[in-house]
């Protein structure tokens, strides 16, 4: 079945994981979606050490009401943490037509945010925008034949100028559910890339998350029954299958610190924290981690990431 014209691509239609809300229409996934301020627009990813903003958190939103008008605004904490974050206003940012932004990370003056290109009703295909200097264009990103249809999700830098990016979709030429997951990699800023199949015959997926750690590429992939698996890059290059976490949820962001890698997920409406170590391994699981609603992890700043249930937005930190 092909994902219907009412429907357009968002964050959730991914990372929910559910093969219904592909295929439900607007008004399941608007049900889905938590209470929001009127004025408070969607955040869609954020990142950090753009040298275009000089470094500052940066956020990628969306309005809240049609899930489009992209907007690029800083973001900063105010003297009331209760009341959570500063945005400002809407930077320039002008995006391909047709294409659904999903995560964004900086490398100095480049700005690479991933998504998928709708080219007809239900057609989507992975795709990867660089914008430098207000101006974006589609870059080259090796999407294997086995996702005809698909979207590119998590992207993280990796080291002096590389890349890494998680492409997810389907050998379908309609998407109707995430059942694999490919890894790319560019050690040149995006002008070379190398690809592996990082996880096949996930049913209905629901989605990858990974970051870079002092050990190398941390990667988080998790299969419709709710299994997280745990893969490993050393900076040697060699990547491994470490953990297998059951019953863990839909994974939202992972966030490196100094001695551990953090997992959030969403179980059931509740906000779980996994730590790992760096290689992979369990350290402890937390039910009740004290956080709310969408999580968000903020490539470019370590141990950093952001909390957002619709009312308000909290930048929080390992710090």
């Amino acid at each position: 079945m092909a994902i219907p014209e009412s429907l357009g691509l968002t964050r959730r239609t991914v990372l929910t994981g559910a093969a219904a809300l592909l295929t439900a229409g607007t008004a399941s996934l608007t049900a889905a979606r938590p209470a929001r301020a009127a004025a408070l627009p969607q955040i869609r990813a954020a990142t950090a050490g753009w040298t275009g903003r000089n470094g500052e958190l940066l956020v990628l939103t969306a309005d809240p009401a049609t899930e489009t008008d992209y907007a690029l605004r800083l973001i900063a904490a105010t003297e009331n943490p209760a009341a959570g974050a500063e945005l400002g206003p809407p930077l320039q940012l002008s995006l391909p037509a047709g294409f659904h932004p999903h995560s964004m990370a900086a490398l100095g003056a480049v700005l690479w945010i991933t998504g998928a290109v709708e080219l007809a009703p239900g057609e989507v295909r992975p795709a990867l925008v660089r914008v430098h200097n207000s101006a974006s264009t589609y870059a080259e990103l090796p999407v294997p034949k086995t996702i005809r249809s698909g979207i590119a999700t998590a992207i993280t830098p990796l080291g002096d100028g590389g890349l890494a990016v998680a492409i997810e979709g389907c050998p379908g030429s309609h998407l109707t559910a995430i059942t694999r997951s490919h890894l790319a990699l560019s050690k040149d800023q995006g002008r070379t890339w190398t690809g592996r199949p990082l996880a096949s015959g996930l049913g209905e997926g629901y989605g990858t998350v990974m970051t870079d750690s002092d050990h190398g590429l941390f990667i988080a992939v998790v299969d419709g029954d709710g299994t997280q698996t745990v893969h490993t890059r050393a900076k040697s290059g060699v990547l491994k299958q470490a953990a297998d976490l059951p019953d863990a949820g839909r994974p939202m962001a992972a966030v490196a610190a100094a001695d551990h890698v953090s997992v959030f997920s969403d179980r059931d409406g509740t906000v779980v924290r996994t730590r790992f170590t760096a290689e992979g391994e369990i350290l402890e699981s937390l039910s009740d981690c004290d956080c709310r609603g969408e999580i968000h992890a903020v490539p470019g700043r370590r141990g950093t990431w952001l909390e957002t249930d619709g009312s308000a937005i909290r930048i929080r930190s390992t710090d």
